[in-house]
């Protein structure tokens, strides 16, 4: 670039504003139909960041916005950006956190889980921030939910190199879209166990968890009704039958958390399913729990 060219839009832009102009070229960035001037927006908010952190916050609405957008990369660069912000000053995000959980709903892996592992860090010292969130990050999970089975590509082509290539990316996103997801319902359940009553609006959408296909998924699930059980029974007392059901799931760490909650939620219809649990499981562990749950909810009858 000679003397006499332009600068750089984001150099531009970052002068402007540490200059105390009125930022009106940077908003035009961020509101740009183009993609790649989006971008250029995005470096100028990580250049203003690096001098002054406060000096984004005009802007941090319309940053957030974009952790939700069209484009993988300039979604991506959004979440850096909320990264650095949860870092320095997590405040910032109190009430800002909508398009990100919009985000979550997205068919890019790398996404959901960039954005998963922001909303994990911050639930740490802020679970307040997430408590609006819960139901939308509840039905982002339902509408991710993974296949069974991985995808086959031998219809696809015939070449076996490229089809194994082709099968290679998929199992790379499937483990990045299991792992996401399992950070996700994580959010949820850690939510739950700091303001049980909060989250109460989710019960309908976790009873649907129940029956993911993912067991992890299934019994984070399982946790966060349980959570809300010991608070606010009424709650989740309609989905008690769900709850019931996965006393019969083949995974064992499931049917043990479900014994949990069906204990929390107190409901004297759950011993005869617990009596036979006690007596059929196949586990020694999940007996044993069965008939000490079973025996509580019948001394408090």
């Amino acid at each position: 670039m000679n003397e006499e060219s332009s600068p750089p839009l984001a150099e531009s832009v970052s002068r402007a504003i540490s200059s105390e102009g009125d930022g009106s070229e940077l908003r035009t960035a961020l509101s740009s139909p183009n993609p790649l001037i989006r971008q250029e927006g995005l470096e100028a908010c990580t250049r203003v960041i690096e001098a002054d952190i406060h000096a984004i916050e005009p802007y941090l609405d319309q940053v957030v916005e974009h952790a939700n957008d069209d484009d993988i990369t300039v979604a991506l660069r959004t979440l850096e950006i909320l990264d650095t912000i949860v870092d320095e000053n997590p405040a910032m995000l109190e009430g800002e956190l909508s398009p990100l959980v919009e985000g979550l709903n997205t068919e890019h892996a790398n996404v959901q889980s960039r954005g998963g592992r922001l909303l994990a860090r911050l639930v740490v010292d802020r679970p307040g921030f997430l408590i609006p969130h819960v139901r939308g990050i509840v039905e982002a999970l339902e509408a991710t939910e993974l296949d069974s089975r991985p995808r086959q590509f031998n219809e696809l082509t015939g070449d076996p190199v490229t089809r194994q290539a082709l099968q290679e990316h998929e199992e790379t996103e499937r483990k990045r879209r299991i792992s996401s997801r399992r950070t996700l319902i994580n959010v949820v359940v850690a939510v739950a166990e700091t303001e049980p009553r909060s989250v109460s609006g989710a019960v309908d959408g976790l009873a649907e968890l129940l029956d993911d296909t993912d067991p992890a998924v299934v019994g984070g699930a399982v946790d966060a009704l349980g959570e809300i059980a010991a608070r606010d029974p009424s709650a989740v007392v309609p989905v008690r039958r769900r709850l019931l059901d996965c006393l019969d799931h083949g995974r064992t760490v499931v049917r043990a958390r479900a014994v949990r909650a069906l204990g929390r939620l107190d409901d004297d219809r759950s011993i005869p399913k617990l009596r036979s649990i006690a007596e059929s499981d196949d586990d020694e562990d999940v007996r044993e729990l069965a008939a000490e749950t079973a025996d509580f909810l019948s001394s408090g009858s």
